[in-house]
């Protein structure tokens, strides 16, 4: 009993050191797996700390980022926008002393539009600098980012890379990275520490490199707008400077003007803005105007340029030129219009076309003078000068009869020359503006009888054949008129009538009183004046057609028209070919008695 007791005592005494030895191993294996796990959770905590650190870093950079694209579009100066940059890195890294770099390397020089450094101030912010080997220009000409500390600026310079270093040299850690613009590097942001503590590191790099591509595609959206804003404002500058007047038209009004617009036709531009553009149309052209602005708007084909006129405030009448095309403007349909002032130069025309026109006219005249001339002072030279010439070869033989007929042949050339160089001198101070008109109290009967007088001794051969009735005012009555001016219009419109009646006939010479005016009407039953003739009757050496023979200047008309105008007067003329010519002139004029 005993035995099997102690031997149940050793098997469990066997048992119990063999489950303690399991239960050491066992515990060591618990050990071992909390020391694996407690590593694996510390190892884990240090990677999700590193996430975290890193998802909060690329949320720091994203928001810097963006704030670096907002500044950009807010319109900031170029120094105010780094500024801007300069605060919102320092954010992301230590950017006490930060400075900007921009190169220009067609001109071989940089830019230092932003630099604030602790030990060199802003003295080193300056346009045009001259590039150097400098650090900046070793990260320009690398174009990688470079970080320098005190042992490897001095490598640099015993290896000839940096040589022309400027400013404070005195920094623990320096930072530069290459900023690219438009494809290529244009630029370095530098950052720079002088504590002993500041080391950059190559995360570091990789910040100031992100930023300086953001800053980089910021500046050029920049420059853009920039450059966009000089070519609006030189465009800007011109539109208001230039000469042409320029307008935009849109639901027919003006929506914009430029002053030179507003000058031309002198209105305000107020008044412009807020009024149909067809305001200050002289209203005879706006049909028109209207017409072709609206073919314009509904795409049809229309004159680019054409003339109309405005009224300005002062109420002048200018003559503009127009060149308008259909532009969009907002999103919408609308006209520009380009304008000048026409009016001296279609005046100019005006003048020019007039002055082509006289001087045509002038040539014509001379032309019909020559001819005339030649054909009128040939008779009359050639009766002169063959009584001249039988005076002086048979003058022994000749009765004093027939001298004396000679020298009236004579007398009558001379006086017929005489007749016609008066009548060309009376052209000659027409042309020239110096007819002049002097009335005075006239006993008109009296007068006019005087002239038939004289026309009866002048052409009593033509007379022959010719009845000459005359009727005129009571002989006692006085009128206000220039004697010279009547002789001219009663004198030719008298002889003329005769000398067109070459087969006889009545010739009439009639003076009527109707108050406040004198009829004077002339009439013959002679050849005529054909109705083509008509339209240049008054005009200086024109001459019928159907004159034939009949001698004569064609200037006796044009003395009666320019005589008539100086009486304020009035001239008509009917005339059938064959039948005759009636004359008709009316002057103005008034009773007078023998002390006016």
């Amino acid at each position: 009993m005993t035995n099997h007791l102690q031997a149940q005592l050793s098997l469990l005494q066997e048992q119990v050191q063999s489950l303690q030895s399991k239960n050491r191993h066992l515990q060591a294996a618990l050990d071992e797996q909390q020391v694996l796990a407690s590593q694996w959770v510390e190892r884990r905590t240090r990677e999700l700390d590193a996430e975290a650190m890193e998802q909060k870093k690329s949320e720091a950079l994203q928001n810097v980022f963006y704030r670096i694209a907002e500044r950009s579009t807010a319109g900031l100066s170029l120094y105010d926008f780094l500024k801007a940059v300069h605060q919102l890195l320092g954010e992301l890294l230590y950017a006490k002393n930060f400075f900007v770099c921009l190169s220009h390397p067609s001109q071989n020089t940089v830019d230092f539009p932003y630099y604030e450094d602790e030990k060199d101030g802003e003295t080193m912010q300056r346009y045009g600098v001259q590039r150097s080997r400098s650090m900046t220009e070793f990260v320009l000409r690398t174009a990688q980012p470079q970080r320098i500390d005190a042992e490897r600026f001095q490598a640099l310079q015993i290896s000839g890379d940096i040589t022309e270093a400027t400013g404070d040299l005195t920094f623990t850690s320096w930072l530069g990275v290459p900023m690219q613009m438009h494809g290529q590097v244009r630029g370095v942001l530098v950052v720079q520490g002088y504590e002993p503590g500041v080391h950059y590191s190559d995360d570091d790099a990789h910040v100031l490199v992100f930023v300086a591509n953001h800053v980089g595609a910021a500046l050029e959206r920049q420059q853009a707008i920039e450059a966009m804003r000089e070519s609006e404002a030189r465009y800007r500058s011109v539109i208001e400077n230039v000469g042409v007047g320029v307008v935009v038209v849109q639901d027919g009004r003006m929506v914009f003007a430029n002053p030179s617009m507003v000058r031309i036709v002198g209105h305000s531009l107020e008044y412009l803005l807020s009024h149909p553009f067809t305001a200050t149309i002289h209203p005879e052209d706006v049909p028109t105007v209207l017409e072709r602005h609206q073919r314009r708007l509904r795409g049809e084909e229309v004159e680019m340029n054409y003339h109309f006129r405005v009224i300005t405030q002062t109420g002048q009448v200018r003559t503009l030129e127009l060149s308008a095309v259909l532009i969009p403007w907002g999103h919408r349909d609308a006209t520009l219009l380009f304008v000048m002032d026409g009016t001296a130069r279609i005046q100019a025309e005006k003048d020019r076309l007039i002055a082509l026109h006289q001087q045509t006219a002038l040539n014509d005249l001379k032309a019909r003078f020559i001819t005339m001339a030649s054909h009128e002072f040939r008779t009359p030279l050639a009766t002169i000068h063959g009584s001249v010439e039988l005076l002086k070869h048979y003058e022994d033989r000749m009765s004093a009869d027939k001298k004396h007929q000679t020298l009236l042949k004579i007398d009558d050339a001379v006086e017929r020359m005489t007749h016609m160089l008066e009548n060309v001198l009376v052209i000659g101070r027409t042309d020239a503006g110096r007819l002049e008109f002097k009335p005075r109290a006239l006993l008109l009967a009296a007068f006019c009888n005087g002239l038939v007088d004289e026309m009866r001794s002048a052409m009593a051969r033509q007379l022959t054949r010719i009845q000459l009735n005359v009727e005129l005012p009571p002989v006692e009555q006085q009128y206000w008129l220039d004697d010279t001016l009547i002789r001219n219009i009663v004198g030719n419109l008298l002889s003329n009538a005769i000398k067109y009646s070459p087969h006889g006939g009545t010739v009439l010479l009639s003076v009527q009183d109707q108050g406040n005016t004198l009829v004077f009407t002339v009439s013959d039953q002679g050849i005529g004046i054909p109705e083509a003739d008509q339209a240049q009757l008054f005009a200086s050496f024109h001459r019928a057609s159907n004159v034939g023979t009949i001698s004569g200047t064609g200037l006796g008309l044009s003395i009666v028209k320019e005589a008539v105008s100086c009486h304020s007067g009035e001239i008509h003329v009917s005339s059938t070919v064959g039948q005759g010519s009636t004359f008709t002139v009316t002057v103005p004029t008034r009773h007078c008695t023998a002390g006016d």
